[in-house]
């Protein structure tokens, strides 16, 4: 048995999942309809903000959806936070096999908008771009508050 985890902040980028995980059965590109990438959180680790979701119709968040071995999510807890920073909810994704569910993560306690740093998104949009998602696509990040590296 399997699960899906959509990812759509610096797990996104294998490098980073690989130091988390270390293997995976499976990555495509996914999208998840009717939330928008905020930076919501404080990392003193990242020294600055984290991604993080929140709901907004007529928005949409782009991704990866791994395939992991549902044991992995004790070890995608505890990088996210969970309880303290995050916590995990199931959500429907697309895909360009169709609509999945998943899990992923929420700020527990958002703020308004914590700047990240750019070696914090530049990871992202390494990630994003691994997946073939193109400069477009990526325009989200912008609106949530940066400038593109």
């Amino acid at each position: 048995m399997t699960a899906n985890y959509f990812a759509y902040d610096v797990t996104v980028n294998q490098d980073v999942m690989k130091r988390i995980l270390g293997k995976w059965r499976g990555l495509r590109r996914a999208s998840l309809e009717g939330y928008r990438l905020v930076f919501d959180t404080y990392s003193s680790a990242w020294r600055g903000g984290i991604a993080g979701i929140e709901e907004a119709p007529g928005h949409r968040v782009i991704g990866g959806l791994y395939i992991i071995e549902p044991e992995d999510f004790q070890l995608l807890d505890r990088y996210q936070g969970v309880p303290t920073l995050r916590s995990r909810i199931k959500v429907t994704v697309t895909t360009e096999a169709g609509v999945e569910q998943a899990s992923t993560y929420v700020s527990v306690n958002p703020r308004r908008h914590v700047a990240p740093s750019k070696t914090y998104v530049a990871l992202i949009i390494r990630g994003l771009r691994s997946l073939g998602f193109q400069e477009s696509e990526l325009a989200a990040l912008e609106e949530a508050g940066l400038s593109m590296p």
